[in-house]
């Protein structure tokens, strides 16, 4: 023991090796295990990375920004790609990547208030981050609004880095690192602004008199790497007529201030309105939840109760303390990232992420406190504080892992939003031989969506349902020359005892995931083509 104790003496980073891969695990634990299960489904949205992911590796670049969900950056598109060459078109291989830069954040936000504040703190932020719903929820699913909060870390980190060395490399590669953030996610901006706030505060707050060439000097290093590497980015969305454009003005259209019972409403009305939305906005992270049909968040609250309490009174000691960088950096990000998304009617969680690793540093502030006086302490209490702050974080981890391997992934919300009809119907279409003729009926999905482009990308098919065509719903086979296969989905199952009745030598396939019936496929064989008929004597 004595041996160890003098090995970390002269090695104190040992320790914070030791912690940083003991969350990193906890971390990896949740947002690895069944990755390519939880949620069944691939949301089209998802998909459209790795129909990106195709178009790239075919030869065809889609450019610094696609047109995918929307309108995107691509960089997300370019980083799926390995994953989908070396894996395939599954769920797994399309959510891999971003659950890795999802857990990424783990250890920056460890190393960033390790540098900038201390170890326990440290390592409660890093290990609440570990088991955030919140943060879980998005580290699973193929999308855009986990990596813009990673990469902000890195380049806080960088710059903390940079100020306690006073080495302008680390000032370069903070700004290398704020530029790329430009290309993960739309809302980054918000990221970058709450960046430059920060520093704006810790300029006047530090570094005013003779320490301020220094300082002028790194901030232009930073901010001038920065807008180099985001320049191509910048110059795309100067172009008055680019998609980006496109997806702003799509996205308007969620803002409750652009809806038309509030252009229409008084100031009293307008008031009310707002207030409702502030309200919705406050639900979805401290009451019910609020439904989102995009990524089917709101089954639960982004914070439970016990992590409120923690953030509140990590709030209150903040702000004694609102002089140090790490307050301010964590207060910026805190408070400004989720802005934009106040207002919005939709992506109410899903575009103030990036505020997530800054809400566990000001919820662990309390239960640091408490480690570090027990820790020093030699009363009797001092165990059973320790042991007390133990049991709140395995309630907090418990709490996570029941909501959301066991409540949110059977709702049916998730099977909604996650497509799992056409996702089971899909992983089937893919083992069909290509000579297959498939006629597709869905309520609700054409052929063409972007899951089965991804998952089963060469079936040849045709809508059938009267939603996605002019047939009616017909069942009407013109050529049996080639086999023909029936894939009913939603509305459309109940034709099967028509199909049975009028085409009596096919075959009924039964598709169904956790005990719900996804799909049906009546496969009818090829018929030998009829004999031409012999020409008649004498022409």
């Amino acid at each position: 023991m004595t041996t160890v104790r003098a090995y970390l003496h002269d090695h104190p980073w040992a320790i914070d090796a030791a912690l940083i891969a003991l969350v990193t695990a906890v971390a990896a634990a949740l947002r690895l295990t069944l990755l390519g299960d939880i949620p069944y489904g691939i949301h089209p949205d998802e998909a459209q990375l790795g129909t990106d992911a195709h178009k790239i590796m075919s030869g065809h670049l889609v450019g610094i920004y696609t047109h995918a969900a929307l309108g995107q950056p691509a960089g997300h598109s370019y980083l799926t790609l390995p994953s989908i060459w070396l894996l395939g078109d599954t769920a797994f291989a399309l959510r891999l990547p971003l659950a890795l830069v999802g857990l990424a954040a783990i250890p920056l936000l460890y190393l960033l208030v390790r540098v900038a504040f201390a170890r326990t703190e440290a390592f409660f932020a890093s290990a609440l981050l570990a088991i955030s719903y919140w943060h879980l929820l998005y580290s699973r699913v193929a999308h855009w609004s986990i990596s813009y909060g990673t990469v902000l870390l890195a380049a806080l980190l960088c710059l903390v880095l940079g100020m306690r060395s006073r080495r302008r490399a680390w000032f370069a590669a903070s700004g290398a690192i704020l530029g790329l953030g430009m290309y993960t996610y739309n809302i980054y901006p918000i990221a970058a602004a709450a960046f430059a706030l920060a520093v704006t505060i810790i300029t006047f707050t530090r570094y005013r008199g003779e320490p301020w060439r220094w300082w002028r000097g790194s901030m232009l290093v930073l901010f001038g790497v920065a807008l180099v590497v985001a320049l191509p980015m910048i110059v795309y969305i100067a172009r008055p007529y680019s998609y980006y454009w496109s997806h702003v003005r799509n996205y308007s259209d969620v803002s409750v201030t652009q809806s038309r019972e509030f252009k229409d409403a008084g100031v009293g009305g307008k008031a009310r309105l707002i207030g409702e939305q502030i309200g919705a906005f406050g639900n979805a992270y401290a009451g019910t939840g609020e439904p989102d049909l995009v990524d089917a968040s709101g089954v639960r609250a982004m914070f439970d109760w016990p992590t409120l309490a923690l953030l509140a009174a990590g709030l209150i000691m903040a702000l004694r303390r609102w002089r140090d960088p790490m307050i301010i950096v964590a207060l910026c990000c805190f408070f400004v990232i989720p802005l934009p998304a106040l207002l919005q009617q939709g992506s109410i969680t899903r575009q103030p992420l990036g505020a997530a690793p800054y809400a566990m540093f000001f919820a662990a502030l309390p239960l640091a406190a408490v480690w570090r006086a027990a820790l020093q302490s030699r009363e009797p209490w001092r165990i059973p504080a320790m042991a007390g702050i133990a049991a709140v974080v395995a309630m907090l981890a418990a709490i996570t892992v029941r909501d959301y391997f066991w409540t949110w992934r059977r709702t049916e919300l998730v099977r909604y939003v996650y497509h799992a009809e056409i996702t089971s119907a899909s992983e089937y279409m893919r083992t069909l031989p290509s000579g297959d003729q498939i006629y597709f009926y869905s309520n609700r999905h054409p052929f063409r969506l972007e899951t089965r482009q991804f998952l089963a990308p060469g079936a040849r098919g045709i809508d059938r349902s009267s939603e996605f065509s002019t047939s009616g719903g017909s069942i009407r086979v013109t050529d049996r020359t080639r086999p023909v296969v029936f894939v009913l989905l939603g509305n459309y199952l109940t034709l099967l005892p028509e199909l049975e009745r009028t085409y009596p030598d096919g075959h009924a396939h039964i598709g169904t995931h956790d005990g719900v019936t996804e799909f049906i496929a009546y496969e009818l064989p090829a018929l030998p083509a009829l004999p031409a008929l012999p020409a008649l004597p004498g022409g």
